[in-house]
């Protein structure tokens, strides 16, 4: 393989992740009509459209897909052949500290960072925690986990992973007060709503919908709280109706604990984002972690692209 095709893997791997080009332009200094030419130049090598875009949207086509998953198994590849000739020097030492939202980082992250600890007893591993996984990037962490695009002024920002909103409940709220038959009868029942911080503002319009159509529904909470993981003790105890992350209640629904409500919907889409200061991302432990983290999140409740 050539330099220059390990290089378009390299490329579109981070075109991929950054989920547009103008994001992928921003994280390599470049300008978004440069990243369009090399991409364009990309598929002609190929001879297929890796992205489907236009003003609208921005994804991959099948064969991107497939080039996509290959590329991150082939880029992965290369950097351990190359961590393993490298010497012992350049394997991951010292600190790393991480920034995550409150629920996901004690049931995804803190359990992640257990094994990746093992992998490399050499780290120093801190996790800091905080509603909405809001951090300033002077409180000296090597990397933030954000839900939702961050607007991270000289920081490196990186999309990991894609989750979606599900509406669910327990049996027991079910059993009591029933499914509801369209999302608009959720105006009828027990919900529970988020509300943010310092501002207490209501988060009480849930989208849920399919390609063909989408209800918004503005519902009267029972019950709301600042805390996503009261929230989700409340629907565990039958409180009712929870608009919840998939990556968040995915353990709870496949062991029958909480139950999906209109399982062929989907509710908002959120993505995942890495964001680093600047030069954080050339650290070996930085790396270390990212390269881990992502195929880790392909089996803990987020979507595959």
């Amino acid at each position: 393989m050539s330099s220059d095709e390990t290089g378009d893997l390299r490329f579109f791997t981070s075109l991929v992740d950054a989920g547009s080009l103008t994001a992928c332009a921003r994280n390599l200094g470049n300008s978004p009509a440069a990243i369009s030419r090399r991409l364009s130049r990309l598929e002609a090598r190929l001879g297929s459209t890796l992205i489907i875009r236009n003003t609208r949207h921005f994804g991959l086509s099948e064969t991107g897909r497939v080039y996509y998953e290959r590329a991150l198994n082939i880029v992965a590849d290369i950097d351990r052949l190359e961590d393993e000739i490298s010497s012992s020097a350049r394997a991951p030492k010292g600190t790393l500290s991480i920034g995550a939202p409150v629920e996901l980082g004690r049931r995804q992250i803190a359990p992640f960072i257990e094994t990746f600890s093992a992998k490399h007893p050499k780290l120093t591993i801190s996790l800091a925690l905080a509603s909405e996984g809001v951090y300033d990037l002077s409180d000296y962490l090597d990397v933030v986990l954000r839900l939702g695009l961050p607007e991270a002024g000289g920081a490196m920002v990186t999309r990991l992973a894609s989750t979606m909103r599900v509406l669910c409940a327990s049996p027991d709220y079910i059993a009591r007060r029933s499914l509801p038959a369209h999302p608009r009868d959720l105006t009828k029942h027990d919900c529970l709503c988020l509300r943010r911080n310092k501002t207490m503002a209501l988060l009480n319009k849930w989208t849920i919908g399919n390609e063909q159509e989408t209800d918004v529904v503005t519902v009267e909470p029972r019950l709301s709280t600042t805390n996503a993981e009261i929230i989700h003790d409340w629907a565990l105890s039958g409180q009712g109706i929870a608009y919840k992350l998939l990556c968040d209640v995915c353990q709870d629904l496949e062991d029958g604990k909480l139950i999906r409500i209109f399982p062929d919907l989907q509710g908002e889409r959120i993505d995942l984002y890495a964001v680093l200061p600047d030069r954080q991302h050339t650290r070996a432990g930085v790396r270390a972690f990212l390269n881990d983290l992502r195929p880790y999140f392909r089996t803990a409740g987020f979507l595959r692209d």
